[in-house]
């Protein structure tokens, strides 16, 4: 179930064909075996009593009587359809086929020329093997007509195949009129007559499979591959790496940068100890405060007669303690993915102080 197949650039790859693809379909031969209805000739009879089919095509209008004859002529007025073939009911597709005369409005010109008379149908049991293969791959019933009007081009008389297919819930129709050699024709009949013939019968369409297909590496590509993919990534996580570095000098240069004089908000607090209390930056306390890093450190006692005042930052009391750590919060990144994200994240954090 593996197909190794190539690009226009010599690269091989292997595909995995579904299991739907792999089975045979079931081998309509058996199922005639086990078939005892009618025959297609009994099946197709009934034509015989039924009005002619009619199909106009460009110039010509064919008309095609089951067992009988093929004639071809030149029809003016009302659109060249002077006889008309068709049911008109799809629930009813033995309902014999209306037949309208031709009209004052519409009327044959010129002569009316024979395809053929008919002469034989094809022999399910008598014919050959390669005869027969080709019906029942193609899944058609054939008559031939012979012995018609003579051909101006050939010098002989014209000839014609009628080929019967299986449409389910259509009337008798000619569907097509080809001449694939001068003055031989091949007309195609579509009806619902022989459908239930086991050789006739459409065969049971499947829904479309996906082929999956990778490339077809030696052991030594696909190390290089590998080594590959890792550089790659290694490379990603450097360039994201200097990002960081970037975005942190960035924010802490705008912080340096505040004018002095009072202490802006979030200054340094200074203690009785000699020691300063840098509260967590307002910048971080966004996406930044997500990264896994060290909580501040609590501020040293302050001596009696120092304790400074409550720090406030944004309208909330800043305290230490428990109470500081319970303020961080972290951010798992467990994929590339997610780091991208939170670089997005620390960036649109950036612009806001920036605007701030």
């Amino acid at each position: 179930d593996v197909v190794t197949v190539a690009s226009k650039f010599k690269q091989r790859y292997e595909c995995r064909l579904p299991a739907v693809a792999v089975r045979s379909p079931p081998d309509p031969l058996e199922e005639a075996q086990l078939y005892n209805g009618s025959g297609v000739t009994e099946l197709l009879q009934p034509m015989a009593a039924a009005p002619c089919l009619v199909k106009t095509k460009d110039w010509w209008t064919y008309e095609f009587c089951y067992g009988k004859h093929i004639q071809q002529y030149h029809v003016e007025g009302d659109g060249g359809t002077g006889r008309k073939g068709g049911a008109d009911c799809p629930r009813c597709p033995f309902q014999p086929v209306p037949f309208w005369p031709l009209t004052v409005e519409s009327e044959i010109k010129g002569d009316i020329l024979f395809l053929g008379y008919y002469q034989s149908a094809f022999d399910w049991d008598d014919e050959t093997a390669k005869a027969s293969k080709q019906h029942r791959l193609k899944r058609y019933h054939s008559q031939s007509y012979v012995n018609g009007s003579r051909c101006d081009l050939t010098g002989r008389a014209r000839e014609a195949e009628v080929r019967f297919l299986c449409e389910e819930g259509a009337g008798d129709h000619l569907a097509r009129v080809d001449e694939p050699q001068s003055c031989s024709y091949v007309l195609t009949v579509h009806t619902p007559r022989i459908c239930h013939h086991p050789l006739l019968r459409p065969s049971p369409g499947a829904a479309p499979q996906p082929i999956l297909c990778q490339p077809a590496l030696s052991p030594a590509q696909y190390v290089q591959y590998v080594r590959a993919q890792v550089s790659d990534t290694k490379r990603k996580v450097e360039e994201i790496s200097e990002e960081l570095k970037t975005l942190d000098t960035r924010l802490w240069s705008e912080r340096e940068a505040e004018t002095p004089g009072n202490p802006p908000e979030g200054a340094p607090v200074a203690h009785g100890d000699g020691r300063a209390h840098v509260p967590w930056p307002r910048s971080r306390r966004g996406a930044w405060a997500a990264m896994p890093m060290s909580p501040p450190l609590p501020p040293a006692p302050a001596t009696r007669g120092d304790e400074p005042g409550p720090a406030k930052e944004q309208g909330h009391e800043v305290t230490g303690g428990d109470d500081a750590r319970k303020k961080i919060h972290f951010k798992v990144i467990r994929s590339l993915g997610d780091l991208l994200q939170f670089i997005e994240e620390l960036k649109e954090s950036s612009r806001k102080v920036g605007d701030r």
